[in-house]
């Protein structure tokens, strides 16, 4: 039976999918689609922040720092920092005058710094007579009384001058100064410096007086001073003193004494 003569295809009855071929088509399977990630229920895209332009917190900043840095070393700041005082008027200490004295010292100085002199000024005088012979104590005087009648060495600040104080501790400030501070055992250098000013009238002078800078020290006289002025102090304060390794300035000085 030739080619002609078979039986066509039934009508109507439509090719398989497995048995239609499309000619050229390869017969692998299409590549798969990538899913789309389906975002969760309740997300919110991220936020995304500007970037914050120069406002004013940062400028007040800025200005404190530049205030800080530039007033030390300005004019006005040197004005406003305290100044170192000028030297003493050494020529005007003469019995009778009035004077201001500025005197640097500890609160062990009180214990510390003694003379010795056979003379009173004023009812002021040394603890001792002589190296070897103290003072005798007035029975009616008070136990207790800041050494108020009794005379003692010190330098004035900042030049070095020496000068006899009698009854420094009992002017108020002094007085209130000990008791805030009081020595004890300490020694000199772990206790903090100060200085005073003080007006004051000169009752007297000691020709080579002996003279002890610490309790346990010697006695001995001035080399480089024969006569030495006696003070009696009207009224004492206390005042600042500017730090040396400050450079200038009221903010460089106040932070110092933090």
């Amino acid at each position: 039976m030739s080619e002609s003569e078979k039986p066509g295809a039934e009508p109507g009855k439509a090719e398989s999918p497995t048995e239609a071929k499309v000619e050229g088509a390869s017969t692998k399977p299409a590549a798969a689609q990538p899913r789309r990630k389906v975002k969760p229920k309740g997300y919110r895209p991220p936020i995304v922040e500007e970037t914050p332009v120069i406002g004013g917190r940062f400028l007040i900043a800025a200005a404190i720092i530049g205030g800080l840095t530039l007033l030390p070393l300005s004019c006005l700041g040197q004005q406003l920092e305290p100044k170192d005082p000028p030297p003493s008027p050494v020529a005007e200490w003469k019995v009778g005058a009035k004077s201001t004295l500025r005197i640097t010292l500890v609160t062990a100085d009180y214990n510390g710094l003694a003379c010795a002199f056979d003379k009173e000024f004023e009812g002021k005088h040394c603890v001792n007579k002589s190296e070897t012979e103290v003072w005798p104590r007035d029975p009616n005087a008070p136990l207790d009384d800041n050494k108020a009648n009794i005379i003692q060495p010190y330098r004035t600040w900042n030049d070095n001058k020496l000068v006899l104080v009698a009854g420094l501790w009992a002017t108020p400030a002094l007085a209130t100064r000990l008791h805030i501070e009081p020595p004890g055992n300490l020694l000199p250098e772990k206790l903090a410096r100060f200085v005073t000013q003080c007006k004051v009238h000169f009752a007297g002078e000691m020709e080579k007086p002996k003279l002890k800078w610490g309790a346990s020290s010697g006695w001995n006289a001035d080399p480089g001073q024969t006569m030495v002025q006696v003070a009696v102090p009207d009224s004492c304060e206390l005042i600042p003193e500017p730090s040396e390794p400050c450079p200038g300035g009221v903010i460089c000085a106040l932070l110092t004494r933090l």
